[in-house]
């Protein structure tokens, strides 16, 4: 514990002695970690926002218009023969007339004088898969059934979505890549000149016989600090610049869902504090160097 003591304080005052580039590289990080934890909260809402653009892995069967009972049942058994089916809900036309009304309710009464054989609907059944990659398989096979007049999938759109949520997530990986970079070899060049100045003392240790572990640990400990404070400043900027952003686009936009920052927080924690280590600790141990070897 005392050797513990020892190396922290070392690491606190190498990290004064730094002052300029010890603010430049906390800087830097916290700068880095606030693009990616951005991109991430952006990524994040994007994905949520499609999520709920209707139900994309739902298909609509619509029976013919003079189908019986009995066709019906047996047209929800062959459905539910089917590969890849995770549920069959059927809707009689009376149902899906009383569903429009209801989406269109200002406008109901133009559907109050339409009787049961004047309805232009036919029974239907909502489909809705588990995997998309057989899908498109799925969408032929409901078309092969007899009395099915028609089949409404929304594949395209969805498939354009997967795109669109992939490439967010691969730019996201190579910008958070980008940034820790730029941060690691900030971090490098200020632990260097840590190890630069104490040279000679490193030098002494090592002529009496001080282990690696014991001259790099104040090194380590500096660049884990390094990486703590820029990680902890940056969550609480990024948690006021997300929640002012927040109260502006649902005053003045309204119709996007934003997810929640308290739901996001153990992500963004993992992400900025094992950003922040990683370089603060890598950064040091590249930057020890020749200095700690025997």
């Amino acid at each position: 514990m005392r050797r513990f003591g020892d190396a922290l304080i070392q690491a606190l005052h190498g990290m004064f002695r730094n002052g300029l580039l010890t603010f430049v590289s906390i800087f830097v990080l916290i700068s880095c970690l606030l693009f990616i934890g951005s991109f991430a909260l952006i990524s994040r809402n994007i994905d949520y926002n499609l999520a709920d653009v209707t139900d994309l892995n739902e298909i609509e069967v619509f029976l013919e218009y003079d189908a019986d009972d009995a066709t019906a049942a047996r047209v929800e058994a062959e459905i539910n023969k089917l590969d890849n089916v995770e549920s069959v809900t059927y809707v009689s036309k009376e149902d899906g007339l009383k569903e429009i009304a209801g989406e269109f309710a200002e406008y109901s009464y133009l559907l109050d004088d339409i009787t049961a054989e004047e309805n232009p609907l036919s029974d239907c059944f909502r489909i809705v898969y588990a995997d998309n990659a057989k899908a498109t398989t799925l969408d032929y096979d409901l078309k092969q059934i007899e009395g099915v007049r028609k089949v409404n999938s929304r594949l395209d759109l969805a498939a354009t979505i997967g795109s669109l949520q992939s490439g967010v997530s691969i730019v996201f990986v190579w910008f958070a890549i980008l940034c820790g970079v730029v941060s690691l070899f900030v971090i490098i060049n200020t632990i260097k000149l840590s190890v630069y100045a104490r040279r000679e003392e490193i030098a002494i240790m090592r002529y009496i016989g001080a282990g690696r572990a014991y001259i790099a640990a104040p090194f380590v400990l500096e660049g884990a600090l390094i990486g703590i404070v820029g990680a902890t400043v940056a969550y609480f900027l990024e948690k006021l610049i997300y929640r002012a952003l927040s109260g502006f686009i649902v005053s003045e936009i309204g119709i996007v869902k934003l997810y929640s920052y308290s739901a996001m927080t153990p992500m963004l924690l993992l992400i900025f504090f094992g950003i922040a280590l990683f370089c603060g600790v890598v950064g040091s141990i590249v930057s020890l160097g020749r200095y700690v070897e025997a």
